[in-house]
């Protein structure tokens, strides 16, 4: 039993079903963080941790205590939303101790936990401001604070950055793993960008059509994707997806890409033996961009290197890498070379892939293969 568990929670409105079997357990002071497209469920699912949704059926519990049906002022949670909801006619110190004030905190209390929690978040310059006169960067903090000061069992995140522009984002974001790490606490985060959920979690639920996909850490998520839409869906560039088919020959089992100067043959590691027995057969060939790379900037320590060449279509440095687009399988697939890389455009150039980070999948199903 974990120290909040969800347990095969459904939701619906009428006769349609939004969530599906949710089951997790999530431990004290785990951060785990749901992801997924718009519509997906993760919000609802939150909702439903928080009280704010009815469960249909199955069950959430929190400290081994039954939420079903408990208000959300008894379930000793807190939330932070992506509006902030912040109240404008108080100022920032009146805002993080509304609540405690709200339960009969006597006022000593609340002046210490609320200095306690602004020299965390270094608001304390900010305590008489009113929230018109702040930045984002500051309002979500002064929301964050007022979540903080109550002390509560389970931590509640709705799209909390989602509102901030790209440099206050990544602020924002060390920020919350900081606070995370200082204090110990349980978090459940929601979001539909997957390099927070990535850096932020300790924990991943890949979210999509209401079902959990997959749920790992962000390194079984990102290197062993359930299916393909965790593995189109987890990763920036997003992961090369191409049609192949499995060759086995002198026990060597390869993946047949067809590639525009004629078909590029991959030997296969991961999975080999379970696509041993798939000869012939078609598969869709997963590849990391970083596991197509530059002969120099390969990964030495690899006993998988496949040698290429390839027409280089489109070029673009971003500062710490360059990459590039080809084709390969029929499809545009993206490599990440050096910053230093001397490609061009129309070029056709060595390029190696690391096989050991290939993942096969299976079109009909979309599930990964051994």
């Amino acid at each position: 039993m974990g120290f909040l568990d969800i347990d095969n929670a459904t939701k619906s409105y009428g006769a349609v079903e939004v969530l599906h079997n949710v089951d997790i357990s999530v431990q004290e002071g785990e951060f785990l963080v749901l992801v997924g497209p718009s519509g997906c469920g993760k919000s609802t699912l939150l909702n439903m941790i928080a009280g704010l949704e009815d469960i249909t059926s199955g069950e959430i519990s929190i400290k081994g205590r039954t939420m079903n049906g408990v208000h959300p002022s008894k379930r000793n949670i807190a939330m932070v939303f992506q509006s902030y909801a912040l109240y404008p006619n108080m100022s920032v110190a009146q805002n993080i101790t509304f609540g405690l004030e709200m339960h009969g905190t006597p006022k000593a209390e609340r002046q210490a936990a609320l200095g306690k929690v602004a020299k965390l978040l270094q608001i304390e310059p900010l305590l008489d401001r009113k929230p018109g006169a702040l930045s984002g960067g500051q309002r979500q903090r002064v929301a964050m604070g007022r979540a903080l000061v109550r002390d509560p069992d389970v931590f509640l995140f709705d799209e909390p950055l989602s509102n901030l522009d790209a440099k206050l984002r990544v602020d924002m974001r060390t920020e919350i793993k900081k606070l995370h790490q200082t204090l110990g606490t349980t978090i459940v985060y929601v979001t539909h960008d997957q390099i927070e959920a990535m850096t932020l979690s300790t924990r991943i639920a890949v979210m999509n059509g209401g079902y959990v996909q997959q749920l790992g850490t962000p390194k079984e998520i990102y290197d062993d994707p359930a299916n393909l839409f965790v593995a189109a869906f987890m990763g920036s560039p997003s992961m090369n997806l191409l049609p192949a088919t499995v060759r086995v020959a002198d026990g060597r089992v390869a993946a047949e890409v067809d590639a525009p100067g004629g078909p590029v043959s991959l030997a296969l590691t991961r999975g080999a033996d379970a696509l041993r027995a798939r000869d012939g057969r078609r598969i869709v060939l997963g590849i990391r961009p970083e596991a197509i790379t530059d002969p120099d900037g390969a990964d030495r320590g690899s006993n998988a290197l496949e040698r290429i060449e390839a027409r280089i279509d489109v070029v673009e440095p971003s500062g710490a890498d360059t990459f590039v687009t080809l084709a390969l399988g029929g499809r545009d697939c993206i490599a990440r070379l050096r910053a230093d890389a001397d490609v061009r455009a129309g070029e056709t150039v060595p390029l190696t892939v690391n096989m050991e980070k290939a993942t096969a999948f299976d079109p009909d199903t979309e599930m990964r293969i051994g």
